[in-house]
């Protein structure tokens, strides 16, 4: 018997192969355009069991430099002392309470050469000291004058910028001497979908020398990196995946494929 194949039949035909092309490349591009969960896990220990042992923790001994006061820093300095009120200058009046509710108001400002200047005592130098020895170095100078004083200072012009692949690009102001990158990253917002947590970038200016230190959020070791605290001024550059621009366009080359 002699078969005859309808014309209507071979076009059924053609249509369903099309149709099949179409889906097997809609297929081929969703799979290109996942981003494999290796590649979106933070402090990654090589690790692959499928449920995690916490009583086996790693330890990391951190690479943290101390901030050194720089000319042009705020701090907060607060002086308390046995000596009574009515003879201690540095005991806050009501208006200095009102003013000290924005501590960057009511800072002491390092001038050029890295000096505070201190009422009724004059200037103090902190110029290369960090918050702690600043303390030391402004009681022993205050012992003169006050009983068994204590002295307490914070770094309030602290700011660094975050751009790139976070949800809130910008500039950031803390009231604290230090703070980590996921911190700093938690402030931005959090990693937007596209962000690439291997190549992240830090932009550190250092007694006039520029410097750019690259993170691998993905890696275990994370904190013994010299960049893992961020310091004053800093610029946290989050960069991209490559496959961003590739699904950005996906949907609508879907549609296109499927519309045909």
């Amino acid at each position: 018997m002699k078969c005859t194949i309808l014309p209507t039949t071979k076009m059924t035909l053609k249509n369903l192969n099309i149709k099949t092309i179409h889906f097997v490349l809609v297929l081929a591009m969703l799979v290109v355009g996942c981003t494999p969960a290796k590649k979106q896990t933070y402090l990654q220990t090589g690790t692959s069991a499928a449920i995690p042992d916490f009583t086996n923790f790693k330890t990391y001994l951190e690479k943290r430099n101390e901030y050194q006061l720089q000319p042009g820093d705020i701090i907060s300095i607060e002086i308390t002392s046995l000596t009574p009120s009515q003879y201690d200058f540095f005991s806050a009046s009501e208006n200095d309470i009102e003013f000290n509710k924005d501590p960057l108001l009511s800072g002491y400002l390092l001038d050029s050469e890295g000096y505070v200047v201190l009422p009724h005592i004059g200037k103090v130098l902190v110029n290369n000291l960090t918050v702690r020895a600043a303390q030391e170095q402004i009681t022993k100078v205050v012992s003169d004058y006050l009983d068994s004083p204590n002295v307490y200072i914070r770094l309030v012009s602290f700011h660094f910028t975050i751009l790139g692949e976070v949800l809130q690009q910008g500039k950031y102001n803390i009231f604290e001497d230090r703070i980590n990158i996921l911190e700093a990253i938690g402030l931005g917002g959090g990693l937007s979908e596209y962000a690439d947590l291997s190549q992240v970038r830090v932009l550190r200016t250092e007694n006039g020398v520029s410097k750019v230190g690259e993170l691998d959020l993905l890696q275990g070791n994370l904190p013994t990196s010299p960049f893992y605290y961020l310091q004053p001024n800093d610029v946290v550059l989050v960069s991209q995946l490559k496959t961003k621009n590739f699904r950005r366009n996906q949907s609508s080359n879907i549609s296109l494929i499927l519309f045909r």
